[in-house]
Formats: structure tokens, C-alpha cells, sequence
């Protein structure tokens, strides 16, 4: 039976000081060099929630966090545009010390923390590749262009994405520490990373074997402590998440948003409050088939799966949502069988930049043409059958 290790990595000392040290330049990277970010896009609502913590008020309360800007910037709350914080409460007291910084150098340095954080990811998630393949692995990442988009916006996604590249690469060496941090990340971007999250916890149960029991509840430890510091930033979170989740929802129609569900709706005339409906059918197929399929493959083609499945049943994603889509495309990149498994690979990297460069914003939808294939090419190979696509 492999060993098994909570914390895996060698040179854990030298590994903290090169972090350290990494810190230490991209902060002074951050107030120094003028990177051209616009901080009053999406990243203000991660740093107006962060402010409003050391200040004292709870992460939830959308009115005090407004009061607290219109006092900052000398005006009334009324000109004021707070939007309520649509994330747990461990998201924003991991990022805290961004609040310590200027709006402009928070933001550039969270583009800085997000670029690592997408190395880190692509080097994760290309282990074992050739090194000039690899190489070039890194280069594509970076040119996605719902990565480039979500970089530039200063979104949300890189956190969750890291969590799902260190969960292929725990199971991949069963490394039981990993795999709890990865767990733990994915949960950054619930409505994405809670499809997988209850996958894996499946997975490593009906594995029976030391490994899985191990991670699982270290998982489930992990879990907990994330659930408990959660009262650290709202006393009553549990309650006032969830009407903060609703009043987002409520501000934000969804006009833009890009899903199959949403697009199957609209298509006979209805809007988005009838889209539940079609995505839990969705849901309910997908899985069907995950299970018909008997998981036969290695652990990244799972992971691979259940990454795809929220970007195909979940009725809210914007653009940058499908960023999350680098984890099954480097999935069939390092599996590639055939030239029609390239075909969608080039395709997959630039059609989003024909489309938005004809259709500008309506241009998303391409973003669709991309990953229905690319997740029946994925079933396929659970289901080792080549004969559709391959």
C-alpha cells in the first residue's frame, strides 16, 4: 500500500522562505510598478468587504459596508454602490491583508497573487508532461481568454482553480494533505467547486482503501474549521449568507450570463427563474451517464468530468466562470488519441477570441460551443469507447 502523508512536500523550510521572499516582491511590485487595473470593477467588492472587517462590521451587512464607503470617500451613501459579497466568509478572511493596502495596489497586487496562483495551477496540472510541451502549456493558459478576462476584472476564480489542480495531483500521489487544501479551495467558488466537492468525498469513500479514509476525513476536518472561523466575520453567517447569495442574485438579472440551461429557456420564450427546472434535468442525465460509465479511468478524468458539469447545469455563469474549463482542456491535452482531440483543443482557445472579436459581448456563447464537446469527449473516454469523437 503507498504511504501516505499529511504534509508531502520536501523542503518545507525552504519552501516557506521562497514563498516569503515571493511575497515580499510581488508586494513591492504592487506599490511600485503602475500596472494599468481598473480596481472598481470586480475586485472592489472583495476589497470594500475586506475594509469593512477591519472596521469592525460584519461581512454580510451591506448597509454598514456602504456607510463605510461614503465616509471614506466623503459623500453620501446614497451615491454609493455597494454590492452584497456573494462568497463564504473564509474567502474574504484569507484575503484580508489586501485591505491593508491602497485600493490600486490592493488590486495590482491580487492580479499578481492571481497570476501565481494560475502558474502554480498549470504547473500542477502538467506534471510529468514533456518540458516543452509543458512550456507552452503555460503560455496558452495565460492567453484563455475567460483566464485573461478574469485576471484583468481582478474575478474570483483562481483560488478555486488552483483547489481543483491540487485535487488531481493529491489523488494522483494520494497525498492526504493536498487533497484537504484542495477541498478546501474549491469551495472558494461554491457553485462550481460544490459539484466536484461532493464528488470526491464519493470517490474516496468507495475507494475502501487507506488513502481514501484518510482524505475524506481529513476533508471533513478541514471542514469543519472552515465552518467555524466562518463566525469570525459574521456572527450569524449561515443566515446572512445565504440572503446575501439572494440579494446578489436579486441586483444582478443575469442578462449576461452564458449557461445551457438558461439558453434552452430562452430559446421557448421563458427567463431565468425557469431555468431550474432544465438544469436539474441536466444534472440528473449527467450523472446517469457518469454512472453508467462504471469509472473505469484514472482519477483526472473524473475530476475532469465533474469540472465540466457545473459549467453545463449551472443556470448563473458569466464569462470568467469558464475559466474553470483549463482543467479538462489540459486534461485532454495530456491524453490527446486523435486529431480530432486537437481539433477541439485549438478550437476550444480560439473561437472565444473570434467570437468576441465579431459579437463582442454576445459573443459568450461560443463559449458553449466549446464544452458540450468537450465533455462528451470526456465521457467517452470513461466510457472507453473512441468511436463518436475519436
Amino acid at each position: 500500500m503507498k504511504r501516505t502523508s499529511l504534509f508531502p512536500l520536501p523542503g518545507m523550510t525552504q519552501g516557506i522562505l521562497f514563498s516569503l521572499l515571493l511575497l515580499i516582491s510581488m508586494l513591492a511590485m504592487a506599490t511600485l510598478i503602475p500596472i494599468p487595473l481598473d480596481p472598481y470593477l470586480d475586485f472592489q467588492v472583495l476589497y470594500f468587504a475586506d475594509r469593512g472587517l477591519l472596521h469592525g462590521i460584519p461581512l454580510y451587512d451591506q448597509t454598514a459596508q456602504a456607510q463605510m464607503v461614503a465616509n471614506e470617500r466623503g459623500v453620501a451613501v446614497d451615491q454609493v454602490f455597494a454590492v452584497p459579497f456573494p462568497y463564504p466568509p473564509w474567502y474574504a478572511l484569507t484575503t484580508l491583508a489586501l485591505a491593508l493596502l491602497p485600493i490600486y495596489s490592493a488590486a495590482r497586487m491580487w492580479f499578481l497573487l492571481n497570476g501565481a496562483m494560475l502558474f502554480t495551477s498549470v504547473w500542477l496540472l502538467t506534471d510529468g508532461w514533456h518540458p516543452r510541451k509543458r512550456l507552452f502549456s503555460f503560455v496558452a493558459a495565460f492567453l484563455f481568454l475567460p483566464v485573461l478576462g478574469a485576471l484583468f476584472v481582478g474575478q474570483y476564480v483562481f483560488p478555486a482553480l488552483l483547489g481543483m489542480a491540487l485535487i488531481i495531483y493529491a489523488l494522483k500521489y494520494q497525498q492526504v494533505g493536498l487533497i484537504s487544501l484542495g477541498m478546501a479551495l474549491a469551495t472558494f467558488k461554491p457553485h462550481i467547486g460544490i459539484f466536484l466537492l461532493l464528488a470526491v468525498l464519493v470517490h474516496l469513500l468507495s475507494r475502501r482503501d487507506r488513502f481514501g479514509y484518510r482524505a475524506f476525513w481529513a476533508t471533513a476536518f478541514a471542514g469543519v474549521i472552515l465552518f467555524s472561523i466562518g463566525f469570525i466575520a459574521d456572527g450569524a453567517w449561515p443566515l446572512t449568507y445565504f440572503r446575501s447569495v439572494t440579494d446578489f442574485k436579486n441586483i444582478s438579472e443575469c442578462e449576461i450570463c452564458i449557461s445551457l440551461p438558461l439558453t434552452l429557456t430562452r430559446l421557448i420564450g421563458l427567463g431565468f427563474d425557469q431555468s431550474a427546472p432544465v438544469a436539474a434535468f441536466l444534472l440528473t442525465a449527467l450523472v446517469a451517464l457518469f454512472i453508467g460509465s462504471r469509472y473505469r479511468l484514472g482519477d483526472e478524468a473524473f475530476v475532469a468530468f465533474f469540472v465540466c458539469v457545473p459549467l453545463l447545469v449551472n443556470p448563473y455563469l458569466l464569462n470568467y466562470d469558464f475559466s474553470f474549463a483549463l482543467i479538462p482542456l489540459f486534461y485532454l491535452s495530456g491524453t490527446a488519441k486523435s486529431k480530432v482531440d486537437w481539433f477541439w483543443i485549438a478550437l476550444t482557445f480560439f473561437i472565444t477570441w473570434v467570437g468576441v472579436g465579431i459579437f463582442g459581448r454576445a459573443g459568450d456563447f461560443t463559449l458553449l460551443v466549446f464544452i458540450i464537446p468537450l465533455t462528451i469527449i470526456i465521457l467517452t473516454r470513461l466510457y472507453k469507447k473512441y468511436t463518436i469523437l475519436s
